[in-house]
């Protein structure tokens, strides 16, 4: 590092630095509330995210090009065929179909139709549960002036008619398929079968389930669930997202299987986070004739700084590199019928909703002219002020037009106003109807009929012997008069504790990885570890070659030893760092240190290694300590406690084809670019050390820098492969690397460095 003399570094204006809320790593709390943006602690968090918002922004700036270059049906299907080959590639491929073992395992008959409550099997020993609502034959509810007639659910003999049918999935909450009666009901009531399911980590599914609290979940929330259940398929290549897509596929094949449905007119359904299941599920399975997701389409531009990228599914790593955008879930569905549904005060952006069904509108009508309507030459509608057909547009479009556009007011999941455009939509496009939508309110206590309904512990010849009845899962509050035992599937409100040893998104992952990972015959050369590394953690810094680090520094004390800077690593990313400057002349040794936080107000607690640098200095040695990004670390809104402090940072780095760790080993490298070029540091003697998470940069940066000619790191994750193993990975997204485990693990970059690594406490996963 270049410094000027004592006396010009008096002249230096001071860079204090920023100050932070937190300490280590392994300190940090989960906040209570969110985060608040304008706070100077979250200033290393904005500037990161803006870094990552701005290479997203790029890449789907060349994306919209694309799209604007499709002119002709037959690009348009070879687009198509391109995005769906590739989707299928980025969460991991498909999984082989397996028996259902489909069990209906009780009924209840309410007014206009009745609840059967399914099991069956997404993959061995995987139970899924169901609620399949069936119209009665003859309720007078169900219009009778259909352009089609609607069947009565029937014995499977030969020529019956067959019910048109919906799968729904719903949004993020415990309650899962629960809460989604009052939209399944009214669709019953309009003569539609409807499937509603328990996604996994929520109803009846959750994956790490609290064994001291019965009904709820060590991850805490839904969206918590979903995280952890996505850290360890990530490692092997895989999204979790494949796991939600091949439920709902599975549940596609519980329909078809049942006599009393029409295989040829199934359709799908979702809200939110079941928008996100829904908008996945049609566009991966073509036998979905026509859908509707509700309060999920909008654009990653308008999303990433706005909301933020939403939980583990949702955001399948290199997405927004590998050219996609939302409108691509709703464009791989032409020419089938598609309602985009969403609310103008939507947590997802309306703006971004209207942009995609536009950019969705065009790419529709290169199928089926209809799609774009018939031009009145009228400005654009002004926003909804209530229920509101086709927004996006000023043209007239007819309601049997394959896309529609339901818009209506208020908040996430205002729906109940939208329901008789949702009913008529499917009216029009799976029943083929001319009927008017029913929209029955929900049904009183002294409404509901109970006929037939089983008591799944005493009654249910499936219950495991050790199972005990325990109705955990709570009735939502919009269907009062409806049993509990209705709604939930199992003996005891949980496949965990009623079915045990049943498989979990765990499990089968590792599974999956002895089927995936293939160690090499012969030990990896150090250049075929390098350029894995630089594969999997995308990063791009070169040692030595030319980087945007620059330094202005200000003596912290009279002796002119301590220095406080801002380093410039990359275009708008600065980290705090610290350099103990000796005070004799000549060529001193060089000591890096890594540290999470190098906030001033922590001096107090870090006096005893402040004075261990200064005598370091004082001694002969140049010490520079830095803070990598994001830096100061600031906190997020966090998914769950389990997770720590860096999981939705992590997720929009791998939207863009970035990690965090990987950003991090550039800060480490451009770091060492510039002391390495100094007068004062000697760069033919530099050594490192760091702990914990930032072990695992260091460890990763020394492979690919040799100017680090020993580092020393301590209380460093073990093995990726210790971290797949792990029943509950606690703090791992730092950590994750998508498909490390295919390329290398840790022990091979510790052999790789021989005698330059000394290691101590390498750690495990751990859990509570």
């Amino acid at each position: 590092m270049r410094f000027p003399s004592t006396a010009a570094l008096c002249a230096l204006i001071s860079l204090s630095s920023v100050a932070l809320s937190q300490t280590t790593s392994s300190t940090r709390p989960a906040p209570s509330t969110k985060p608040d943006p304008n706070s100077p602690a979250q200033a290393g968090r904005n500037q990161l995210n803006k870094y990552l918002d701005d290479i997203a922004a790029q890449q789907t700036s060349v994306r919209r090009a694309a799209i604007a270059a499709i002119t002709t049906r037959a690009q348009a299907e070879a687009r198509q065929h391109e995005v769906r080959a590739q989707i299928l590639g980025l969460v991991g491929g498909s999984f082989e179909k397996t028996p259902l073992n489909a069990k209906v395992l009780g009924s209840t008959q309410l007014d206009g139709f009745r609840i059967e409550k399914i099991l069956f099997d997404s993959q061995p020993d995987f139970p899924v549960t169901a609620l399949l609502y069936l119209p009665d034959p003859q309720s007078p509810i169900i219009p009778q002036d259909s352009g089609t007639p609607r069947s009565a659910v029937s014995s499977p003999t030969a020529g019956i008619q067959k019910l048109p049918a919906i799968v729904i999935a719903p949004g993020h909450g415990a309650t899962g398929k629960a809460t989604d009666y009052a939209i399944a009901s009214t669709l019953a009531r309009n003569g539609f079968a409807v499937l509603s399911y328990d996604p996994i980590g929520q109803g009846e599914r959750l994956q790490y389930p609290d064994p001291a609290h019965p009904g709820k979940s060590l991850a805490g929330a839904s969206t918590g669930e979903h995280a952890e259940a996505g850290l360890q398929p990530t490692l092997i290549g895989d999204a979790v997202a494949r796991f939600f897509v091949w439920d709902g596929m599975r549940a596609v094949d519980y329909l078809v299987s049942r006599p009393e449905i029409d295989s040829e007119r199934i359709g799908a359904f979702g809200c939110s986070g079941g928008g996100v299941m829904t908008a996945m599920l049609a566009a991966a399975d073509r036998r979905i004739h026509a859908v509707a997701t509700a309060c999920y389409i909008t654009t990653m531009d308008t999303l990433l700084p706005t909301l933020g990228p939403q939980d583990a599914e949702q955001s399948i790593p290199n997405f927004i590199s590998s050219g996609f955008d939302f409108a691509d879930w709703v464009e791989l569905v032409a020419p089938r019928p598609y309602a985009i549904v969403g609310t103008v005060s939507d947590m997802f952006p309306w703006a971004g909703l209207l942009a995609s069904a536009t950019e969705a509108r065009r790419f529709y009508a290169l199928f089926d002219s209809t799609a774009a309507g018939t031009p009145t030459n009228a400005p654009m509608p002004l926003t909804p002020t209530g229920p509101t057909l086709n927004p996006d547009t000023p043209n007239i479009i007819a309601p049997t037009a394959p896309l529609q556009v339901i818009a209506g007011i208020g908040g996430h999941g205002n729906l109940r106003p939208l329901y008789p455009d949702i009913v008529r939509f499917f009216l029009i496009h799976l029943a083929h109807s001319t009927a008017k939508p029913i929209v029955p309110s929900p049904p009183a206590t002294n409404s509901v009929i109970l006929s037939g309904a089983r008591s799944a512990q005493s009654k249910d010849p499936e219950s495991p012997a050790h199972a005990t009845t325990t109705l955990t899962i709570p009735p939502p509050d919009s269907i009062p008069g409806i049993p509990t035992e209705a709604l939930q599937v199992t003996p005891t409100g949980q496949v965990a504790t009623s079915y045990q040893g049943s498989a979990t998104v765990h499990t089968l992952t590792i599974k999956r990885a002895a089927e995936k990972i293939h160690p090499p015959v012969h030990p990896q050369t150090l250049l075929q570890l390098q350029t894995d590394i630089r594969e999997v953690t995308n990063a791009e810094a070169v040692p030595g070659t030319p980087s945007p680090v620059s330094a202005a520094s200000s003596p912290e004390d009279p002796d002119h030893i301590r220095h406080r800077l801002r380093l410039a690593t990359d275009p708008g990313i600065t980290i705090d760092a610290e350099f103990y400057r000796p005070t004799t002349e000549g060529k001193h040794p060089t000591l890096l240190l890594l540290r999470d936080s190098l906030d001033g107000s922590l001096d107090v607690q870090r006096a005893g290694e402040i004075d261990r640098f200064r005598s370091l200095a004082k001694a002969g040695t140049a010490v520079f300590v830095a803070a990598p990004r994001p830096s100061p670390p600031g906190v997020e809104d966090t998914k769950s406690s389990l997770l720590g402090p860096f999981y939705i940072i992590e997720l929009r780095a791998q939207l863009v084809g970035k990690t965090l760790l990987g950003m991090r080993v550039d800060d480490v490298i451009r770091v060492v670019d510039l002391f390495s070029t100094g007068y004062t540091e000697e760069p033919n003697n530099i050594t490192a050390e760091a702990s914990g998470h930032l072990g695992l940069v260091l460890l990763h940066a020394a492979v690919l820098d040799p100017r680090l000619k020993h580092i020393t790191i301590d209380h460093t994750l073990e093995s990726y492969r210790s971290l797949l193993d792990a029943e509950l990975p606690i703090d791992a997204p730092q950590d994750i690397l998508p498909g490390v485990l295919l390329k290398y693990d840790i022990p091979d970059l510790v052999r790789i460095l021989g005698p330059r690594l000394s290691l101590t406490s390498p750690q495990l996963p751990g859990a509570p």
